[in-house]
């Protein structure tokens, strides 16, 4: 089974993606796995970075192809998780953060022809999306209290304004299963409150 994690910034993706898979494994026999996208490897901090920081610029069809790159890269590593049941990767910030961020939030490529890119360029489709939706400021508050902050936030992090665009974003791909089934939790509570949220909608989908 393969299941993406998605939100806003600071909405705690990467968190319950930890958090699910620790309670996952002291709970289930499933051969469990978790992958952080974009993967932070010299391409990202060489190209990517330093255009999320606005310290250079790239235009649309760099901004695309930059996070169309990891995704078939890892492709071979997700794709014998896909629809599977003895087994479960759970992903974040994967391809659906790219229909949100490069079309439907910056307009650097169309819906049609991004979906058209992931056949073509054959990126695994997650089973099943799960969109934690927390309230901007509320995620943007804990974005800002999280390590790994030197440099400040990047150019999305920091734009409220951008953010609540993006929970509208997420609220219509959600609904609408754009690419992918999804499903909703409410990411406004603890850590924990919000894990066992998404353990009981997994389960409730008969997933785990």
């Amino acid at each position: 089974m393969f299941i993406v994690f998605d939100s806003i910034d600071g909405a705690g993706k990467g968190k319950q993606r930890e958090e699910v898979l620790s309670y996952l494994g002291k709970n289930t026999e499933l051969e469990l796995k978790g992958k952080e996208f974009p993967i932070h490897n010299v391409f990202y901090e060489s190209i990517i970075h330093p255009a999320l920081q606005e310290e250079t610029t790239m235009n649309g069809s760099s901004w695309v192809l930059s996070y169309l790159l990891d995704k078939t890269l890892e492709a071979p590593k997700i794709e014998p998780y896909v629809t599977t049941e003895n087994n479960l990767l759970i992903a974040d910030g994967y391809f659906t953060t790219t229909i949100a961020y490069q079309s439907l939030l910056m307009n650097q490529v169309t819906l049609e022809r991004l979906l058209k890119y992931a056949e073509e360029f054959k990126i695994p489709k997650p089973d099943l999306a799960v969109f934690i939706d927390a309230d901007p400021e509320i995620a943007m508050s804990r974005k800002e209290k999280e390590e790994g902050h030197d440099e400040g936030l990047d150019m999305f992090e920091k734009s409220l304004e951008k953010q609540k665009r993006l929970r509208e974003i997420f609220t219509r791909m959600s609904t609408e299963d754009i690419y992918c089934n999804w499903i909703r939790v409410d990411g406004n509570g603890t850590i924990e409150e919000v894990t066992n949220d998404i353990i009981k909608a997994l389960e409730e989908k008969q997933l785990i």
